[in-house]
């Protein structure tokens, strides 16, 4: 498709959208309110926390202790350079699309290549720990141990994918060392942590939100059943998917195979998330997808496993 009709596309697109909103208002309004809800009770909390704090510790220096202990263990398992060790670590506590925020930094201070980079996106696909157990084992299913089965799952997974996409865009990387520079202080740190982490905040609402109304119009057309619904739901945005899978009234084995899935592959409003904070650099984006469809098909067939045999 060249780029006149893709833009042509485009806009008859968005013309209907306008139309759907001038002539189902109430529809859509409903579902700008459920997703402002499930943002807020939701991904909020756990977020904002963790980019916060995840800040304070770049600022005083932990991912270069992190990168000297564990470098070259990340460099020999993963064919990744030794800088590459933070990111991993970082994104197992702050869960995506902080992963894809730490990623640009490295791009910015040329530590990795685009190539690099893509590998390292495959393997950092991490959920936020607190989000699992809390909301997912928790409040859906009101038990923690299915929250930490997926949790661990979903961490093991990763690294595997990791493995599997090593020699993938296998080129010589140019190292750049990594020094301890002057922090700053703290109140600075923190206001401008604070402010970066909102504006992420508000850049994941806004997609939660596009992503939702996207959905709330196909099922009005398509006439969907609720099972199909939840499927093109989770697909498209994870935590809509996860409420309306909630809601259904399947035996707790098969809600937690599909919640698994749904959180491996993380919805195409996440990968918009992380690509977004990419744009500017050249990622390959179908790398990623056949990694998180690997990643997701596996969790959800392990956890079934463990759910039915343990």
């Amino acid at each position: 498709m060249n780029k006149k009709s893709l833009n042509l596309l485009i806009s008859l697109i968005t013309c209907f959208f306008i139309m759907e909103f001038l002539t189902h208002t109430d529809i859509l309004i409903n579902s700008f309110y459920q997703s402002i809800s499930l943002w807020f009770y939701n991904l909020l909390p756990n977020i904002f926390l963790f980019f916060t704090l995840t800040d304070i510790l770049n600022n005083y220096h932990f991912p270069y202790y992190l990168e000297k202990i564990f470098g070259n263990i990340i460099h020999k398992i993963y064919k990744l350079s030794p800088s590459c060790s933070y990111v991993i670590f970082m994104s197992m506590t702050t869960g995506f699309p902080g992963n894809s925020k730490l990623i640009k930094e490295l791009l910015d201070s040329r530590k990795i290549n685009e190539y690099e980079a893509t590998r390292l996106l495959t393997m950092t696909h991490f959920s936020n720990p607190l989000f699992i157990i809390y909301t997912i084992g928790i409040n859906f299913f009101h038990n923690k141990k299915i929250g930490i089965i997926i949790l661990i799952v979903h961490f093991i997974t990763n690294f595997f994918i990791g493995y599997l996409f090593r020699n993938i865009f296998n080129v010589k990387e140019t190292t750049i060392k990594n020094n301890i520079n002057n922090s700053l202080p703290f109140m600075t740190m923190l206001k401008k942590s604070i402010d970066n982490t909102i504006n992420i905040l508000l850049n994941i609402l806004g997609i939660i939100i596009f992503f939702g109304i996207i959905t709330t119009v196909i099922n009005h057309y398509l006439n969907l059943n609720s099972f199909t619904n939840m499927l093109l739901n989770g697909i498209l945005e994870i935590t809509k998917g996860l409420k309306l899978l909630n809601e259904l009234s399947l035996d707790i084995v098969k809600k937690a195979t599909i919640s698994a899935f749904f959180i491996s592959f993380g919805g195409l409003s996440i990968h918009m998330q992380i690509m977004s904070i990419l744009n500017k650099y050249h990622i390959n984006y179908l790398i990623y997808l056949i990694a998180r469809i690997i990643h997701a098909s596996l969790s959800a067939i392990i956890v079934y496993l463990v759910l039915i045999y343990c």
